[in-house]
Parts: C-alpha cells; structure tokens; sequence
C-alpha cells in the first residue's frame, strides 16, 4: 500500500467521530471455531477398527458420490490386515453437514469390489487424491498408494486408479506401477513411489486431469533427495506419459540436500500465479533449514509439460514464514490446498508438522497444522498454528498422536460460508493401540477486506479487541473500533505494511516494522471507535496491518496488546 494514502486513511479515521454500529469482531484467520472427532468411539463411525489399523493415515475428499447430498471423505488405513497383514484398506465415510459418518463404505483385498491383488506389507491407502470423473460415467474416482508394493523390485511402489461406483464400491482398477499401467520411468528398488499422490488439475489441456505421484526415497542427486512423478492420464487410469521432478530432472533448479525427503506430500495448487497452468506444493519435511528436520514446503509454477518454469520455497528461513519451527517437527510432512481463506484471491494452504510437541514436555509427537495464506508468489503472508494449545482447537490430543500426518480439504461442509478442513492422528488411541482417528475442522474465514491475525494479549478487562468495518473502496464509509480496553486507557495505534511478526508476553505483534504510531484514550466503558470516508487512490490488492499497544497497570509489564487486523484493498 502507498504510505502516504493509507496513513491519510487512519489520520482521517482519528479525526471523525465514534463509530456506533456496524463493526464485528472476528476470530483470528485460519482458527478454529469448531472440531469434531471420528474414530473407534467418535463421531459414528461403526468401523470396525482394529489395534495398528492407523486409521487416517491417507485422506481425500470426494465430493457426493451417490447424489445423496453427503459428501465422501477417502480415510486410509495402512494396517489394515483384510487378506493379509498389513496390506491396507481405504474407508469411503459419506459424512453429514454436522461432520458425523451417515454410511461407510470399506474397500480393501477383501471388500467393496476392489479386485487387484494386495500383499502383506503393501500399505494400500498411504495416500489418497480424488481424480474427478475420470471415465466419465459420473462418478468421481480415486487414486490410492500403495508404496510398498513390490512390482518390479523390492519397495519401489505403486498407485492403484480405482473407478467408483455411486456406492462407494469399485467397479473397476487400474494398476500403476513399474510393471503395469504403461508407466515408462524407471523407479529403482525402495523409490516409495505412490508416497504421496495428488491431483493436478488438467496441465495440458487435452480435458484429462495430471496426477502428481511423490516417492521420496528416489535418490537422483544423493541419497533419499526424493523425487515427484507427474503422470499425463489416459481415461481409463493408464499412463500416457509421465515427467519427474528431482534434484536432477524436470527443471527443478531448487537445492535439495540428502534426505531432504522431497516428495514426502504433494497438494495441488490451482493456477497461483495466473499464467493459465496448475501449480504444484511439495513437502520436504526432514530439510534443515534453521535446524535439523524442521522442514520445507516448496511452491512449483509448472509447464503444460510438467516441469518446473520457477520456485519458491516455504521453510524456517524462507517465503515469509515467520512461525516458530522446532528441530524435528517436520513440517511439511502433509499438504493440502484449502482454497481462498481471506479473499484476496489467491490459494490458501495447510501444512503438517505431525511431530511438533504442543501440549506436553519433551519430544511428545502431539503434533501441528499450520494454515498458511499466501501471495500469488507463493510466499507466506500470514501463518495461524494449530495445536493441542493453539489456533482454538478444542480438541484432547495426546502424546504420539500424530496430528496433521495427513490433511485434505472439505470445502464447506455444513454450508455455513467458512471453511473445513479435515486432519488425520493416525496413531490416536481412541478404543485400543494406534486405532486412528480423523479430525474435522471448521476454520475461522475472512470478512473480507478485514481479516483479524490474532496475537491479543489479556487484560483486566478481557482481551482488548480490534474490528474494522467498510469495503476500502474510495467513497466508502471505514472504521476501526476497539473494545476490552481499560476505562481512559492510553492506546497506542501501529500502522505496518509488512509484517515480521514478534512474540510479545504470550501474544504476537503482527504490526512490525510500524511505519506509522497515532496516540489516543479510550472512552470510559474501555472502547475506542472512529470512521471516515475512504481515500481515492489507494492501489487495488494493497495491504495495511493495523494493531493496538493499551496501558494496564493491572498486567506484570503494563501493556496489553490488542489482535492485529490486515486490511486488503478490493
């Protein structure tokens, strides 16, 4: 945003009278405001589960198969034993508004249809993507891993493309592998390809959606670099060509360092930087930026070809990613595209740290999600946490249970405007050992121009809170308010168009460097509120982040902070 117009914008906003109406406070972007749990013994899941089933281990929404009006989630489970041990099985859930299952459906060597050969150790459902109509029968399908299956060699993997039914069973599979489905890269024994799978959106153009397939133990460049499969499909799930992306193929001009594990997740993007052609984020989630495995997310602007035009990398040192990273925690460990959360326009995403340690002492493996809003650069412009003592998640997780090992979107689910996102703890105990479980969260969304980033502190009198009002179009009426301030408290205002955010006492202050500071009082009852008419010639996507310092004697430091609101022109 141009200094000098938005600091003109706040100076009139002082200058006006109280704003009585018409403001709202809003919970921080990406937050939750409600979760429910499925499992053994939650959310009406009949199952049944088994001890080391690790339920949730792969996820994938599906949209209403059967045209009930429920929507279907894929939920993985590697350790499931039907036909053999460990050989794995997907459950289909078709879920109601309320995020409780309505039906199930099972699919494994042994149920639903599914006729392909499955071995012991295959871990059929590590990984899960829908894939639209593929066949066009009007019915979405589905890709699953399978990425120890042992086509061709020990370990190297597969992806099995299964053609649904309106009932959630299979009609009919095909296999990709390094022996079948007319696969032509080589994989070498241990490649783990099927890892990761996600759906690409159609590069091409020839009306058939890519598959992107990750198999992070691919050694080109050294060992354990990792490496991403991009498979042009035919209708009926074969390959019709196929482009890797390493440290040594497909344009990727990136730095991957041995046991990077690129590759470990894949999320599609849509088309982020505008050029006509779907994007890829990809998870290294055991890189060493600022410190040992902490993890990285890469952002690929690709070619109708499938390699790489550019990047941009996501970690504790780059793409504007300014939470706080543990050695260990492994973000990237999970991708998923959440669609636009603040709407400005541009994809939003979720990332898993499943070994962030929140909520406990030690190395606790209770686990993360963060939700990251991005520009169309790919960078980050603001992060929200999610954990066991984070982000409003209300939810009990305990130690090892691995949350946000997996992550899909759920669009909306209950048809209330915000968002849903749904969370696999695989290794929950909920009605025996590493059952699994599944959590579905409903994430707090934008009243766009305004978005709350959170970072409060409290006070005597609550946590002061900041609102704004207004479309920030020129002409328009826009207003600031605050409340939860103490009665004829010194407030100091701060003016940032950027942000490096910076712990405060418990809270964040998003509103670093300030480039403007503004000195007021608040009114007896401990609130402050003005509106103006909004300048012209405020540029279109410019952003202004607004936070309050408030005096109170009754805190140890005297200052409590009020939550940071970004402002984004229209």
């Amino acid at each position: 945003m141009d200094a000098s117009s938005a600091s003109h914008g706040l100076m009139v906003l002082t200058s006006v009278g109280l704003l009585v109406h018409g403001l709202c406070a809003q919970a921080p972007i990406g937050s939750v405001l409600t979760e429910h749990k499925v499992s053994s013994t939650a959310g009406g899941l009949v199952g049944p589960l088994d001890d080391f089933d690790v339920f949730g281990y792969g996820l994938a929404v599906l949209g209403d198969l059967s045209g009930d009006g429920t929507r279907e989630l894929a939920v993985g489970a590697v350790g499931d034993d039907d036909g053999a041990g460990a050989a794995g099985a997907v459950w289909l859930l078709s879920l109601t508004s309320s995020g409780s299952v309505a039906a199930q459906q099972k699919l494994s060597a042994t149920q639903g249809g599914f006729a392909a050969s499955l071995d012991a150790g295959d871990s059929f459902g590590c990984s899960l993507a829908p894939l639209g109509d593929l066949d066009g029968d009007g019915v979405g399908d589905l890709a699953v891993g399978a990425f120890l299956d042992d086509d061709g060699g020990s370990d190297r993997g597969a992806v099995h493309v299964l053609f649904l039914a309106a009932d959630g069973t299979v009609a009919h599979q095909t296999k990709i592998s390094a022996t079948a489905g007319g696969f032509g890269g080589a994989l070498d024994a241990n490649d783990w390809f099927g890892w990761s799978v996600a759906s690409l959106g159609d590069l091409d153009g020839d009306g058939l959606g890519e598959l992107a397939v990750g198999a992070y133990q691919d050694d080109d460049g050294g060992p354990e670099r990792g490496a991403v499969w991009v498979l042009f499909l035919n209708a009926d799930g074969t390959v019709r060509s196929e482009q890797k992306i390493s440290d040594t193929a497909g344009g990727f001009t990136g730095v991957l360092d041995d046991g990077d594990f690129f590759g470990m997740s894949v999320a599609g993007l849509g088309d982020l930087d505008g050029d006509g052609v779907p994007d890829l984020a990809v998870g290294a989630n055991q890189d060493d930026d600022g410190g040992l495995g902490r993890g990285a997310l890469w952002i690929l602007r690709l070619d109708t070809d499938g390699t790489v035009k550019s990047h941009g990398k996501i970690s504790s040192t780059s793409g504007g990613f300014s939470g706080s990273l543990d050695d260990l925690d492994n973000f990237g460990k999970s991708v998923a595209r959440l669609g636009d959360l603040d709407g400005d326009g541009v994809q939003d995403l979720a990332a898993g740290a499943y070994r962030d340690d929140d909520g406990g002492p030690g190395d606790n493996n209770r686990g993360a999600l963060w939700v990251l809003l991005l520009r169309a650069d790919g960078s980050v412009k603001f992060e929200q946490k999610l954990s066991a003592t984070q982000g409003g998640f209300g939810g009990v997780l305990d130690p090892d249970d691995r949350f946000a090992w997996a992550c899909a979107p759920l669009g909306d689910l209950d048809g209330d405007g915000a968002v849903d996102v749904a969370v696999g703890a695989h290794e929950d105990d909920d009605g025996g050992s590493n059952r699994g479980a599944v959590w579905l969260l409903q994430l707090a969304g934008a009243s766009a121009p305004w978005a709350s980033l959170g970072g409060g502190t409290p006070g005597s009198h609550g946590t002061p809170t900041l609102a704004g009002s207004g479309p920030l179009t020129a002409g328009s009426s826009a207003g600031l308010s605050l409340t939860h301030a103490p009665p004829g408290a010194l407030l100091l205002a701060w003016l940032a168009f950027s942000s490096t955010p910076a712990p405060f006492f418990g809270g964040t202050i998003h509103a670093l460097p300030f480039s403007r500071q503004f000195l007021f009082v608040a009114d007896g009852s401990g609130a402050f509120a003005v509106s103006t008419t909004w300048p012209a010639g405020v540029p279109a996507a410019s952003e202004a982040i607004f936070q309050f310092l408030v005096a109170d004697g009754s805190v140890l430091w005297g200052i409590t902070l009020s939550n940071a609101l970004l402002a984004t022109t229209p």
